[in-house]
């Protein structure tokens, strides 16, 4: 039976690792772009309604409910964009993306350093020289990562992502593996 080399299998686990982060980071940077959008947007319609329905109307003597409700809608509007500045959506979704794709990069250029040395193009010892790099700048990466927590659930979402994808679809490392143990 064929074993496959532990360089491979290294390799092999760190492209795995980066997917996972691929897919929690994108996940959570989905989910702070909804935050942000939620908060954002209610801003912007309250603030051209009262501007341009008070702009309108300056001239008439307005009842005391359309004053009340105009306050309201005024203190609503500050209170969202307080929270939006206060937990800065816009920033958080663009750094998890940002990690998400740094995550992305790793894994594909471990998929092209297993499908060299798969098609035997590249040597053990010439992949092995790769593995430093790669875990430098995962580390690195998850370094970064640490300014962008994500949640519990979105690290079950891509768990889930993962585990669909094993299903649908086998890897470099697998292929090579059911060819070579004939």
């Amino acid at each position: 039976m064929f074993q496959i080399p532990y360089t491979v299998e290294v390799i092999e686990k760190l492209r795995s690792n980066a997917h996972l982060g691929k897919h929690s980071h994108f996940e959570a940077s989905k989910r702070g772009r909804h935050y942000h959008v939620w908060a954002g947007l209610p801003i912007v319609i309250i603030n051209v309604l009262l501007g341009s329905l008070l702009f309108a109307l300056l001239k008439e003597n307005l009842p005391d409910w359309s004053k009340w409700g105009g306050g309201f809608l005024s203190l609503a509007a500050a209170v969202l964009g307080a929270v939006q500045t206060f937990f800065n959506f816009k920033t958080e979704y663009e750094g998890h993306r940002s990690v998400a794709n740094q995550y992305l990069a790793i894994a594909r250029e471990c998929e092209r350093l297993l499908a060299i040395y798969c098609d035997g193009k590249y040597s053990l010892d010439d992949l092995s020289e790769k593995i430093a790099v790669l875990n430098d700048r995962y580390q690195k990466i998850n370094a970064e990562a640490e300014k962008y927590p994500i949640k519990d659930e979105d690290y079950r979402v891509a768990l889930q992502v993962r585990k669909e994808k094993a299903m649908g679809e086998s890897t470099i490392v697998q292929r090579f593996l059911a060819q070579n143990s004939v």
